[in-house]
C-alpha cells in the first residue's frame, strides 16, 4: 500500500464520517461502527498472531491519536450537536 493510497482513503472515510455527524447521526454510533469494521477488516485479512498485534498496536498508541477538532478545528464534534 503506498502513502498517497492511505491519504486518499482517509480522506474519503473523514469525509463520509463528517457527512454523518452533520446528518446527525450518533456521534458513538458513528465510532462504534468504524471501529468494529476495521477491526473485522483486520481479523479478516491477517493471521491471528498479526491481527493481535495489530490491536495491540492499536492501544499502545492510543495517546498518540488526534481529536477532530485537532485535525481540523472547523469540524469539532461541537459543530455537529
Amino acid at each position: 500500500m503506498k502513502d498517497s493510497d492511505l491519504m486518499v482513503t482517509a480522506d474519503e472515510i473523514y469525509n463520509l464520517t463528517t457527512k454523518l455527524l452533520a446528518e446527525g447521526k450518533p456521534q458513538f454510533a458513528v465510532a462504534a461502527a468504524l471501529t468494529m469494521i476495521g477491526l473485522q477488516i483486520y481479523k479478516t485479512s491477517l493471521s491471528k498472531e498479526d491481527y493481535h498485534k495489530m490491536v495491540d498496536s492499536i492501544s499502545e498508541t492510543r495517546d498518540q491519536v488526534l481529536s477532530l477538532h485537532e485535525l481540523n478545528p472547523s469540524n469539532s464534534l461541537e459543530s455537529f450537536h
